[in-house]
């Protein structure tokens, strides 16, 4: 299983936690928060399971759950999603605000 590219969504994922989170109030959505830890949840799942070698039950599941992640993350992203606040947000985080 390619774990950087599994590592790199999760990245996009974190982003985009921030980026919901920076929204000015009461623009920030406890749903999409909520759908954002569980889509974080399948990929860090996905990671710890892909140690597993190939071929076994450890390692088919990761597969599974970065499957799950990554649909998952798409829906919730959709067509329409601007990037710019994602990457304010993770701006800030790199320079140590909130």
């Amino acid at each position: 299983m390619p774990r950087g590219v599994v590592r790199d969504l999760l990245g996009i994922t974190r982003a985009l936690y921030r980026a919901e989170l920076a929204l000015p109030p009461p623009r920030a959505d406890r749903q999409r928060l909520d759908r954002l830890e569980q889509v974080g949840q399948m990929f860090r799942r996905a990671l710890e399971l892909s140690q597993h070698e190939p071929d076994t039950m450890g390692h088919r599941a990761a597969w599974s759950w970065a499957e799950k992640a990554t649909a998952a993350l798409g829906e919730y992203v959709g067509e329409e999603l601007r990037l710019g606040p994602v990457l304010r947000a993770s701006a800030a985080k790199l320079s140590g605000q909130r």
